[in-house]
C-alpha cells in the first residue's frame, strides 16, 4: 500500500468518525429535549398542585373563592381581591402551559387539562366578571385563543364548581 492510498483510508476513517460523532450529538440532543420536556411537565403539574393547595390550606381563601365563583357581585372587596388574585395566578399557569405546549415542552394532554381548568374558572359568574379586566394582561396569542375557546365551548362545558363540587 502506498502513502496516497493510506492517506485516503485515513481520510475516510476521519470522515466516518465525524459522522458517528454527529449522530451521537443528535441522540444526546434528543435525550436532552425529552428530559427538559419531562422537567417542564413536572413543573406545570407542581404549579397546579401548589395552586390548589391555597384553598385547601387557607379557610379565608376558600371562603372568598367559593363566594366569588358564584356570587361575585355580592362579595365584599377583600373576597373579590382574593378571588381575583387566585384566578390570575391560575391564568398565569395556563399562559405558561400554552407557551410550553407551543414550543413542545409539555404534552398535549397536560395542556388541555390546564386549559380546561382555566376555562372552567373563567366561565363562572366571578370568572366572567374578571375576564374583561385581565384578558389584556396575557400575551395576545394566548388571549385570542382563550377568547375563542370561551365563545365556542357551549353551555354544557362544566364550571369550576361543577368539577370541584364542594365549592
Amino acid at each position: 500500500m502506498n502513502w496516497t492510498a493510506l492517506g485516503a483510508v485515513a481520510e475516510a476513517l476521519a470522515a466516518l468518525a465525524i459522522l458517528v460523532s454527529f449522530l451521537f450529538v443528535k441522540q444526546q440532543m434528543k435525550q436532552n429535549h425529552e428530559m427538559t420536556k419531562a422537567s417542564n411537565q413536572r413543573e406545570i403539574l407542581n404549579a397546579v398542585r401548589d395552586f390548589f393547595t391555597l384553598t385547601r390550606s387557607d379557610p379565608e381563601q376558600f371562603d372568598a373563592v367559593a363566594r366569588c365563583l358564584k356570587e361575585y357581585e355580592g362579595a365584599d372587596a377583600r373576597s373579590k381581591h382574593i378571588f381575583y388574585m387566585w384566578a390570575v395566578d391560575f391564568m398565569l399557569i395556563a399562559e405558561q402551559a400554552w407557551y410550553m405546549r407551543r414550543d413542545r415542552y409539555i404534552n398535549e394532554a397536560s395542556y388541555i387539562g390546564v386549559e380546561n381548568l382555566c376555562l372552567s374558572i373563567l366561565l363562572t359568574e366571578g370568572g366572567q366578571k374578571i375576564w374583561p379586566l385581565v384578558r389584556d394582561s396575557w400575551g395576545e396569542d394566548v388571549r385570542v385563543h382563550i377568547q375563542a375557546r370561551l365563545q365556542n365551548v357551549g353551555e354544557n362545558f362544566p364550571k369550576y364548581y361543577d368539577i370541584v363540587p364542594h365549592f
